[in-house]
């Protein structure tokens, strides 16, 4: 596995638990940037600026971008 990809995956773990928490926060996981760079994913179910100003712009290098999903059912 890559080395930034492992290092996406033990920022993702060492978060996850605060930032599933926050109002908004649907899912977390990697991704590409549309540059097509490696990035944190960050997905809300509504844009909530509150919640959007939480997060940096990166982490240790690794880009985090925010995306606005919409609601997500589960059955």
């Amino acid at each position: 596995m890559d080395y930034n990809i492992r290092k996406a995956k033990k920022i993702i773990n060492r978060y996850e638990q605060i930032w599933m928490g926050l109002k908004n926060v649907s899912s977390i996981g990697t991704g590409k940037t549309s540059e097509g760079r490696l990035c944190i994913v960050i997905s809300l179910s509504g844009d909530d600026p509150k919640t959007r100003r939480i997060f940096p712009a990166e982490i240790e290098g690794i880009p985090v971008e925010v995306r606005i999903i919409g609601k997500v059912d589960t059955l």
